[in-house]
């Protein structure tokens, strides 16, 4: 949800907006340049790292330099901290537990290079999925499909193959081609992690009925369309989840805003000042909760 590329605002009428469109960019990449080894050391320094991955200092600032350094080669709808930040929690996971990590849509493939350095340290496999024909036709229920959505995102398997090949580790990662609603009922392999960047409301259900179920016991669930709060609204909408899992929403993480990785927004996306950026990820888990159970006026149950 990056909005450098290829979000970028409108040409701007005047010479001053147009200058001030060009200064926002220049100054939000010397932003991150700026706080690149405060943001690693903030994400990185963390004891829950399992130690059976043997990350080192030298390693960790080699992981957040080559992700860095990624995302400014290849165009990514994510900044390089939020895959930092989805690393990090990759690291946390022990290898004693059995699972893959899943991408749903993947553009260029700038954020699947990201993940497959981290996927190589943790000894996982990175499965990505996308039509690789850009988004799907509008589905008239959906809020932010529109008949000048389809196509968009556009991105050749084969350029994103070479991107990955080029700046990640291409042996971790297996690539899907074709619409959500006709590959992820395929998909049967336990999931530790998945980020999902689908744009569509029928998208994002497609991903949750189809790989909700092969989630950890504790597995964590990416997703960047955080920015739009009828969008997270899913994650505590009491009806989906008892409808389809037959249980309570789990809430999100960084719904509105994102999760805090030293990034400016507060929102809305369409009055974003200039200087601000939108580059984060919101996340749940499995096993967390977003549902309010607490009624002090109900009169206790009866105890035995």
């Amino acid at each position: 949800m990056g909005n450098d590329f290829p979000f970028k605002a409108p040409r701007a009428g005047s010479r001053r907006e147009r200058m001030d469109q060009k200064f926002a960019v220049r100054f939000r990449r010397v932003w991150e340049l700026v706080s690149f080894p405060f943001a690693t050391l903030f994400l990185l320094y963390n004891r829950r790292i399992d130690p059976a991955y043997g990350m080192t200092w030298p390693k960790r600032w080699s992981l957040a330099r080559k992700m860095y350094r990624n995302a400014r080669r290849v165009p990514t709808l994510t900044g390089y901290k939020a895959h930092l930040a989805m690393a990090v929690k990759l690291l946390e996971i022990s290898p004693s537990v059995e699972g893959v990590v899943v991408e749903c849509g993947c553009f260029v493939g700038g954020s699947t290079a990201n993940l497959s350095l981290v996927c190589d340290i943790v000894g996982r496999d990175l499965y990505v999925y996308d039509s690789f024909e850009g988004l799907p036709a509008a589905d008239p229920k959906d809020k932010y499909a529109t008949e000048y959505t389809p196509g968009f995102l556009k991105a050749d398997l084969e350029v994103v193959k070479d991107n990955v090949r080029q700046l990640g580790v291409i042996e971790r990662c297996t690539f899907t081609k074709g619409w959500f609603s006709d590959t992820l009922p395929r998909h049967h392999r336990p999931i530790v992690m998945c980020f999902l960047d689908v744009d569509y409301q029928a998208s994002l259900h497609d991903c949750m009925l189809n790989l909700g179920p092969h989630l950890t016991a504790q597995g964590d669930l990416f997703i960047d369309e955080y920015v739009y709060t009828d969008y997270c609204a899913l994650f505590y909408s009491e009806k989906y989840w008892d409808k389809y899992f037959q249980r309570t929403p789990p809430g999100l993480l960084g719904a509105g805003s994102g999760i805090g990785l030293g990034d400016y927004y507060i929102g809305p996306l369409w009055k974003t000042p200039i200087l601000q950026g939108v580059h984060s990820v919101a996340y749940t888990r499995k096993d967390y909760s977003g549902y309010w159970d607490f009624y002090p006026e109900d009169p206790p149950a009866p105890a035995g």
